[in-house]
């Protein structure tokens, strides 16, 4: 699984442990909308940049990493930079 489908996969899963939308995501991060629905929609157009990954980490009192972290537990690595 590529990085930012871990990414994207993991944030998925915040949100509905906190049953959350995308606008309602936006607002607690205080992001925009439009931003955070080409990031987190059901088609995602933009990647989940590192400033949101930690930002949401830390709203949501998760350990630094975790939206980069498979469902197996572990981290994973793009040996080749896909």
């Amino acid at each position: 699984m590529a990085d930012q489908d871990v990414r994207w996969s993991r944030a998925q899963k915040l949100m509905l442990e906190n049953a959350l939308d995308v606008e309602t995501m936006a607002a607690c991060l205080g992001q925009d909308e439009d931003r955070m629905q080409a990031m987190l929609g059901e088609k995602p157009t933009r990647k989940i940049t590192d400033a949101v990954a930690a930002q949401m980490e830390q709203t949501f009192s998760k350990p630094k990493g975790w939206l980069d972290q498979s469902d197996d537990g572990g981290i994973t690595f793009d040996l080749f930079g896909a």
